[in-house]
């Protein structure tokens, strides 16, 4: 009788242990949505330029964390490349969003590429999903940008890191 219930013992310990996994801290890290905002912009087919650029770039969690802050939109550029599933490697999605005409209009793109100099922000960008590239140049007004998930970045006190490897920058 104790023979056929150790097995059974043996067997949900193997299971339990096998469901817990190795405990891969990146998917239990937040993700990090960023917000970048300027007085104007212009969009075209292969890149969009943000003029008069916040010198601050706005970060927020998602649930269950809730956290949010701000750091400088030249250290959002620096950590571009940084890290192991770093924004180069795997670019990610945008909502831009701008006035044109009085219309608030919005495209989604994916970015690549960022470059600042001074108060004026490019960044290689293509239209993706369900919204077509303006074909022209598109000028705007009271411009906003949406970054998606930024996994593996912290960021405290003003001052953010990419990947366990990276120090925090001050």
């Amino acid at each position: 009788m104790h023979m056929v219930k150790l097995p059974s013992v043996l067997l949900c310990l193997l299971l339990v242990t096998a469901a817990c996994g190795d405990g891969d801290s990146t998917a239990d890290a937040p993700e990090l949505l960023f917000v970048q905002h300027s007085d104007g912009a212009v969009l075209n087919d292969s890149t969009l330029t943000l003029s008069g650029v916040s010198p601050q770039t706005g970060w927020f969690t998602d649930r269950p964390y809730r956290e949010a802050g701000q750091i400088s939109t030249a250290e959002f550029v620096s950590l571009w490349a940084e890290g192991e599933d770093s924004f180069t490697e795997n670019p990610p999605n945008a909502d831009f969003t701008c006035t044109v005409d009085g219309e608030i209009v919005n495209y989604v793109v994916e970015l690549t590429s960022p470059r600042l100099d001074g108060d004026e922000l490019t960044y290689g960008a293509l239209a993706i999903g369900a919204t077509a590239s303006p074909g022209a140049a598109a000028s705007c007004t009271n411009a906003h940008l949406f970054i998606d998930g930024a996994r593996g970045w912290e960021c405290r006190e003003g001052k953010c890191r990419n990947d366990e490897m990276i120090p925090y920058r001050g």
